[in-house]
């Protein structure tokens, strides 16, 4: 019986470990959101470092569901914007003539009321001078 009782314990304890992600459900409310990018440079065929980062004003966002969507909505504006949260978190390609985009959005759980938003795009093309690499990241935490 006691055997039974410590694999019940360990089970339910193993179960309630999984890592934490950013739902829709999260999402819903005020966040108060900082920017930073970074740029790469191209440089004798190869991306240098990234420069140091460059800070943009905070903001504040509403992520707001609407018929079973979600849109995000900036308190200045009366747009709202349909977010996809599968789309946030996973790596893109594509091309339009010489020119080809690769890059991924990352988003990191933190806490109920903070996470983290990354995303780096690398353009490429056949003139190579206008190559490009940049990374940004949002960081937002919950307007209680």
């Amino acid at each position: 019986m006691k055997k039974i009782a410590l694999f019940g314990l360990i089970g339910f304890i193993l179960t309630g470990c999984g890592e934490k992600k950013v739902t829709e459900e999260m999402l819903i409310g005020d966040w108060r959101c900082n920017f930073k990018e970074q740029v790469a440079k191209w440089k004798n065929g190869l991306f240098q470092d990234y420069a140091p980062p460059i800070d943009h004003e905070t903001s504040l966002v509403t992520y707001l569901k609407v018929d079973n969507d979600l849109f995000v909505k900036s308190p200045n504006s009366f747009r709202k914007i349909k977010q996809y949260v599968n789309k946030m978190d996973g790596s893109f390609e594509y091309s339009i003539g010489d020119m080809k985009t690769v890059g991924f959005n990352k988003l990191e759980y933190i806490s109920d009321d903070e996470f983290k938003s990354i995303s780096e795009i690398i353009i490429t093309q056949n003139k190579s001078e206008d190559n490009e690499k940049t990374k940004n990241i949002m960081h937002c935490t919950r307007i209680k």
